[in-house]
């Protein structure tokens, strides 16, 4: 029998908490949020890691450890929200070695001192695989937060920087070849040291030029997806940005560097629709930023014209369960 996908999943689950009362941001954002004050909310995240399908080889310990804070913040950075405490609850396989244990708590550390958050607790259990679920907290106020829903007709997409790394580190990491990993160190990177764009985010957000945010941790195609669906908009894009180094990469292997670039996962940019006047002056204080596109009344959906041609932009991108 055929199981359910992630999304299907999760469609599940919140439609049986859909009806609850003073949840300003839904389940449909980065983050879920509780009104604190008129002024503040109260901003919480949680983002898992598993062994088998989070940490491919060649990564260690200490470098899944850094990656599940930097997917939990990524999640922050898109509402432009500075996460201020982490928790983190660990599955640990028996025996629980000292060394394994050591590199966990050095990969957490190192990555809440990059984001300037810091550990306040967790939970620790017994488990089949290596678990380490990460729970943010931090303060936003409403007015600045920005949220997937609000991109407008006009709005110019814009992301924090290429895309197509990870989905080409990845597919050295599996192969196992040290040559190719040799060949290709930016692409493997890519993938055992993610980078959040939290100073770039809170940036957008204190501008108040940005309508609309999401992080690409699912893809570039999801994240534009999503965005199209929340604010009921069609996006058209006028480039896919693809990094060099996937340019290189793709023609080698002979892959496509736009499916490597559209439908990959775990970048960790930011994509963003932003008023089109502000535009100019926001590049000048984020210098990765990068335009790709605009927003269109009509039709719904995420299309592409490239080189004369017009290319329909499927919604999808990584996804547990499939």
């Amino acid at each position: 029998m055929k199981g359910l996908t992630e999304t299907q999943i999760i469609r599940v689950l919140t439609n049986e908490f859909a009806s609850q009362p003073g949840l300003p941001l839904g389940f449909n954002d980065d983050v879920s949020a509780i009104p604190f004050s008129s002024k503040s909310w109260i901003i919480v995240k949680t983002d898992m890691l598993v062994g088998s399908t989070d940490v491919p080889p060649g990564m260690t310990v200490q470098e899944a450890a850094r990656k599940a804070v930097v997917a939990t913040v990524s999640d922050f950075a898109a509402k432009g929200v500075r996460p201020r405490a982490l928790m983190v609850s660990l599955g640990l396989q028996a025996p629980a070695r000292k060394t394994t244990v050591q590199a966990i708590a050095r990969g957490l550390r190192q990555a809440a001192r990059e984001y300037q958050c810091k550990i306040i607790g967790g939970d620790t259990n017994q488990a089949d695989d290596l678990v380490i679920d990460i729970i943010g907290v931090g303060f936003a106020n409403p007015k600045t937060l920005v949220r997937r829903i609000g991109a407008r007709p006009g709005d110019i997409i814009a992301v924090t920087g290429p895309f197509g790394k990870t989905s080409a580190g990845l597919r050295l990491l599996m192969s196992r070849r040290e040559k190719d990993r040799v060949k290709y160190p930016f692409l493997v990177q890519a993938v055992r040291r993610p980078k959040a764009r939290l100073a770039e985010g809170i940036v957008l957000a204190k501008s108040r030029a940005a309508t609309s945010s999401t992080d690409s941790s699912d893809g570039l195609a999801w994240s534009l997806h999503q965005i199209a669906q929340s604010s009921k908009v069609g996006i058209n894009l006028h480039t896919i940005p693809v990094a060099p180094e996937v340019e290189t990469f793709a023609k080698e292997y002979r892959l496509s560097a736009l499916d490597l670039a559209l439908y990959g996962g775990e970048e960790y940019e930011l994509v963003v629709t932003i008023k089109p006047e502000r535009f100019h002056d926001l590049k000048k204080r984020v210098p990765s930023l990068a335009r790709i596109g605009i927003v269109e009344k009509k039709p719904l959906g995420v299309v592409a014209h490239l080189a004369g041609k017009r290319v329909q932009v499927k919604a999808q991108g990584w996804e547990h369960f499939t």
